[in-house]
């Protein structure tokens, strides 16, 4: 059926006659009823004048073939930056059709057609398979990779999401400009980050599940089971078990290590009295918008920085710290407001909270540095050794250094019989041979790690191009005294070059160590035709960060969607696709940042900060130089 449509060619022949109740064609003049559409008229035009008809048509065309041209790219990139609002927003997909948005949007392009909810599900699954092309491209040809893998439990939907992250180093270190890092620094442009989905985990959270799942998601991407190398995560029993089983190596999470210990530092019974106070504070205000807008125009007024004592996620690392941190900071705006003073503190709970503080300050830094993706896991036994030094430093008579001192030796000891963990401290140039970092290990068993890895993973070198097959070998028997003598002489020889990479490697490292702000990848980069098996071990080791803290932003961004009342039906499949989007779009906006930078490099410098990128999952580092990655200076 034809609709109505003032602008169509049938109204070139055909007048409305008698209050708009008939037509009456121009041409022959007959006349018709005319029921608010037009498929008479076009009929009888077809029948009986086919030649105007179809010249009519061919005239409005090349009229408007210009015009539609112009729209067609104008509702492209309307479409587009919807689709882009919506992966990065709570919206859901049916304010679309909310009347007034239409209006706006018709008053904006009178042309352009909103797309429907079904329509933009559609575009999302669309986009996402270009995501999945576009990484699989990246990630074919990765040697070995860390991986990062974390579940979620939806507080309306009774499902738990997993999620999983891919660390890689490339071959051959070259610069990357696509890639989950600051563009401006250019040694984290050497280790890539790819986000690979979230998916449904069915049944159970066991270890046969999740192994089940991540084998589909990384086959999705073509990537093969074997070239993973271990993981990070944190301490969740059905996360290990699964590396465990797959013979995997496994990283405990440095940011959620260093928070268990501030947890049973807070669970002291005259520390958790004080941080009870502190507690109640901030509960008062979130609950009172009117308290906590006179409490900041106090603290605006006496000129106090900084974030007031507001309630951290009890999922956030280090909550409790930073909170009292925070309390102390603003304590003048509390002891200046009539209706603070329970809140206050007395004496000795003062000096139990600053002790708290100054106790743990240097923990806090330590979850905060680990929490960056410009870190490397060879920094967590470093950074394990300097929090022990401090900590041992103090008086042992207080109960509250006794348990720091206790929990931080026992997990510093646990990441000494991490064979991976001792092996990136060793690939990275500015630890390794350093004195008081491995307590009682000794750097010669790292070294036979080192030659037992290399010797298991030698790389094969590929047959001949030209595909022509070695002539045949003579049948002769390989058990003589002389045949073994010549296999055994063969297999020692990729042992000797190791060893001698070793003490090569040990020599130029004691003659001069790169800064501690330097980056690993950049050393094995200039010296990996000098050190070709101990560089490929340090491209397998060096690709993990601290923590799993990306995982951690991802479920953020996932709680914002699946905990708002308003998106408590979203499927699994579209919040992936969401996801896949808000990633694809990250990943474009910083091809084109790139690419803008480079045609203004000839130009002056900007000093301005980057500040955070749009996208929570992926923020950005706010300076253009990094922070050193060596352990605080205590």
């Amino acid at each position: 059926m034809g609709k109505l449509d003032d602008g169509s060619p049938v109204w070139i022949f055909f007048e409305k006659i008698n209050g708009d109740k008939e037509v009456k064609c121009r041409k022959c003049g007959k006349t018709y009823k005319y029921c608010l559409n037009t498929s008479v008229m076009i009929t009888h035009l077809r029948s009986d004048h086919p030649d105007d008809l179809r010249k009519a048509e061919n005239e409005r065309k090349g009229k408007n073939g210009a015009k539609n041209e112009k729209n067609s790219r104008y509702d492209n990139d309307a479409n587009s930056n919807l689709i882009m609002a919506l992966s990065t927003s709570n919206v859901p997909f049916r304010f679309v059709k909310n009347e007034y948005f239409k209006k706006f949007c018709l008053l904006l392009n009178p042309d352009h057609i909103v797309m429907s909810p079904d329509a933009i599900r559609r575009k999302l699954a669309e986009n996402s398979n270009k995501y999945i092309l576009e990484i699989s491209k990246k990630v074919g040809d990765l040697e070995k990779c860390f991986i990062a893998c974390d579940g979620w439990d939806g507080r309306y939907e009774n499902v738990s999401l997993y999620a999983l992250f891919v660390y890689f180093v490339d071959k051959d270190f070259c610069k990357q400009k696509l890639v989950w890092f600051d563009k401006e620094v250019t040694w984290n442009k050497n280790r890539n980050l790819q986000f690979l989905g979230i998916q449904k985990l069915d049944g159970k959270s066991t270890a046969e599940n999740i192994g089940n799942l991540i084998s589909k998601l990384i086959r999705l991407y073509g990537i093969d089971f074997c070239k993973i190398m271990g993981g990070i995560t944190d301490a969740a029993s059905n996360l290990k078990s699964f590396l465990n089983r797959n013979d995997l190596y496994h990283i405990h999470c440095a940011a959620h290590s260093i928070s268990l210990i501030l947890e049973e530092a807070s669970a002291i019974p005259k520390v958790a009295q004080v941080l009870a106070k502190v507690n109640r504070l901030a509960a008062h205000l979130s609950r009172s918008k009117t308290d906590r807008k006179k409490f900041r125009d106090r603290s605006a007024a006496l000129k106090t920085k900084g974030r007031i004592p507001l309630p951290f996620s009890v999922t956030r690392w280090a909550g409790c710290v930073m909170l009292a941190v925070a309390y102390l900071e603003h304590y003048q705006s509390i002891s200046a407001l009539d209706a603070f003073q329970q809140f206050l503190l007395d004496d000795n709970e003062k000096k139990v909270l600053n002790h708290f503080i100054e106790m743990t300050t240097p923990f806090l830094e330590a979850i905060h540095n680990a929490e960056s993706d410009a870190t490397y896991c060879s920094e967590i036994v470093p950074q394990y050794a300097s929090l022990y030094e401090f900590v041992s430093g103090q008086n042992q008579k207080t109960r509250l250094v006794k348990l720091l001192t206790s929990e931080t030796l026992k997990r510093y000891s646990k990441y000494l019989t991490n064979d991976v963990a001792l092996l990136a401290v060793y690939c990275d140039p500015r630890f390794a041979y350093l004195d008081g970092v491995l307590m009682t290990v000794d750097w010669e068993d790292i070294e036979r790690n080192a030659v037992n890895y290399c010797e298991s993973s030698r790389e094969v070198r590929p047959a001949d191009a030209t595909g022509t097959e070695p002539p045949a070998k003579k049948s002769n028997n390989q058990n003589t005294f002389f045949s073994r003598f010549l296999e055994s002489k063969r297999q020692s020889q990729p042992t000797e070059s190791v060893r001698t990479e070793i003490v090569n490697y040990e020599a130029i490292i004691m003659a001069g160590r790169p800064s501690p702000s330097s980056c690993p990848l950049l050393f094995w980069k200039s010296n990996g035709a000098r050190f070709p098996q101990l560089s490929r071990l340090a491209r397998h080791v060096l690709c993990s960060p601290q923590s799993s803290a990306q995982v951690e932003r991802l479920f953020s961004r996932c709680g914002e969607l699946v905990s708002s009342s308003r998106r408590n039906r979203l499927s699994t499949k579209t919040m992936n696709d969401l996801l896949l989007n808000a990633s694809l779009g990250a990943l474009k906006k910083l091809s084109e940042e790139v690419r803008d930078k480079e045609e203004s490099e000839s130009d002056e410098d900007s000093d301005d900060d980057i500040g955070e990128d749009v996208y929570s999952m992926w923020p950005r580092n706010a300076t253009n130089r990094r922070s050193s990655s060596a352990p605080p200076s205590l």
